[in-house]
């Protein structure tokens, strides 16, 4: 498996990663709302026109410390994708 190549999505209020994988055109997004422990999955199939979101359950699993900067964030994001 290649690895996923991800784009910078982050914004003032959130670290954010966006990534496709597979064919299928799908896109895939993980966010953390800074300063939390908290992760938020979304994902949009080709021709839909919203983003499905659910919060990820015991983010606890992919993160020890609350991300601080991009690249913090970019360790979690890795984690979760494997």
């Amino acid at each position: 498996m290649s690895e996923v190549q991800f784009a910078n999505v982050s914004n003032p209020t959130a670290f954010g990663v966006e990534w496709s994988a597979g064919e299928n055109g799908s896109q895939y997004q993980l966010v953390n709302p800074r300063g939390t422990e908290g992760l938020v999955f979304g994902m949009k199939v080709e021709g839909a026109r919203q983003w499905s979101v659910v919060p990820v359950v015991d983010p606890t699993r992919f993160m020890d410390t609350i991300p601080r900067t991009f690249n913090d964030f970019l360790k979690v994001a890795k984690a979760y994708v494997e």
